[in-house]
């Protein structure tokens, strides 16, 4: 029977993840919770495969309710652009991405922005964090301090996620992501992901923890597939009608 290494090693990754990053993820469910209780929203964008977080955080059962998901694909959807023009996989790495984003989405003041990007490193990320940065918004950055650190990662000659950030959660991906040598210079098992959705669960707890401790009921959406999950959502949904806006099915 084959065994797999990735099954082997999850579940010490995971520990690993939560004893060294416990610290940044209280201090970013902090600001979170602080936000809400302004009446911000946490604005989550990534790009790519980190889009899978930020989907997480974000309009799902057992979510924060105000949690808006920015992305690429906003451009084609509310922006009006050609669809053919996101398909390239290097657009993300276009000057000028990120303000276009940033401005369909007109975040308000207490807004935090969630960044998320195991690199660390591609234009349209880092143009997001000094957008956010630059106009008084807090950051929480989730992303790859081993791959951003490497001296094999991709050069850009400025800022990497991580310096714009005041608070930055380590995915503890190694750099390329890929954890797994399957054979010699063959890598599978990519890390982020995994551990990407694990710090979006515990951050969406612990700033429902932080809301309630300051007297908040935290606005957390239900399952719809419960008998009062469409009612219960709909209300919250009402509540933040103007600032966040739906995902699609």
């Amino acid at each position: 029977m084959i065994e797999s290494e990735f099954a082997r090693q999850a579940a010490g990754l995971a520990d690993h993840v939560i004893t060294t990053q416990m610290a940044a993820m209280q201090k970013a469910a902090a600001l979170a919770a602080e936000a809400i209780a302004a009446d911000g929203v946490l604005q989550a964008f990534g790009t790519g495969h980190s889009r899978i977080v930020t989907l997480e955080l974000a309009g799902r059962a057992g979510g924060l309710a105000p949690v808006s998901m920015l992305a690429v694909k906003d451009l084609v959807m509310f922006g009006g652009a050609d669809p053919a023009r996101i398909l390239d996989p290097t657009y993300e790495r276009e000057p000028g991405l990120a303000e276009r984003i940033y401005t369909l989405a007109q975040p308000n003041p207490a807004d935090l922005f969630v960044i998320v990007s195991n690199s660390g490193l591609n234009s349209s990320i880092v143009e997001m964090a000094s957008l956010a940065r630059d106009r008084g918004h807090r950051i929480v950055a989730i992303t790859s301090l081993a791959h951003t650190r490497s001296s094999a990662a991709r050069e850009t000659g400025g800022p990497r996620l991580a310096d714009l950030a005041d608070v930055v959660i380590d995915n503890c991906a190694p750099e390329g992501d890929a954890a797994i040598e399957v054979a010699p210079g063959l890598k599978t098992g990519a890390v982020s992901s995994f551990t990407g959705v694990l710090i979006a669960q515990i951050l969406t707890e612990l700033t429902c923890l932080r809301l309630l401790e300051d007297g908040h009921r935290p606005p957390v959406f239900i399952s719809a597939n419960l008998a009062t999950g469409d009612a219960h959502n709909k209300t919250l949904q009402e509540r933040y009608r103007q600032r966040v806006r739906p995902i699609e099915p």
